[in-house]
């Protein structure tokens, strides 16, 4: 239970801030149009899904990957 939640914490913490550069880097123009932040804060929503995905993706694989050999060995 811990493993996930684990894997989890230290992957956001790695790959949020590195993300953020990324996507802010990209739209700045986009982004000094609009006052509001609106579009800001639909970026961040978007990106983090899919960063939150893509690490369940990952966390999945690892997971497959130790259960085969614990399984097999």
């Amino acid at each position: 239970m811990w493993k996930p939640l684990l894997f989890f914490s230290v992957w956001l913490s790695l790959t949020v801030p590195l993300q953020l550069i990324a996507v802010f880097t990209i739209f700045q123009p986009l982004l000094a149009v609009d006052k509001s932040g609106i579009i800001m804060l639909g970026l961040l929503l978007l990106s983090t899904i899919a960063n939150v995905y893509f690490a369940t993706r990952v966390w999945k694989w690892i997971e497959d990957k130790l259960y085969k050999r614990k399984t097999f060995m």
